[in-house]
């Protein structure tokens, strides 16, 4: 039997890679660092702080051009300053569906 004490209902996913933040009401676009995700949520460190509330819209580039972007609006949870920038935890409002193009 398996033991997991995780009290989440999804499991978060360690991923360490660049994603694009773009703040439509401050219009500003930063680059920021992924940490982790799961089905609801997201966690990354950005390079400034964000207000609790405040809506983003986040891509996930990968690097292998066969997998789509990932594209979502997400909803800040909190924001802490830490050593590097601010790690900010957010939920997941919409992900947009994935576009997948044919090569030539």
């Amino acid at each position: 039997m398996i033991d997991y004490s995780e009290k989440r209902d999804f499991i978060r996913m360690p991923i360490r890679c660049p994603i694009a933040l773009r703040d439509p009401a401050a219009e500003l676009t930063d680059q920021a660092k992924l940490l982790d995700l799961s089905a609801t949520g997201i966690r990354f460190i950005s390079p400034r702080s964000l207000d609790q509330g405040a809506r983003l819209q986040v891509t996930l580039s990968p690097e292998n051009p066969i997998t789509p972007p990932l594209e979502a609006e997400v909803a800040v949870i909190r924001c802490d300053e830490i050593e590097d920038g601010f790690e900010t935890a957010a939920t997941i409002e919409t992900m947009a569906p994935a576009v997948y193009t044919e090569e030539a």
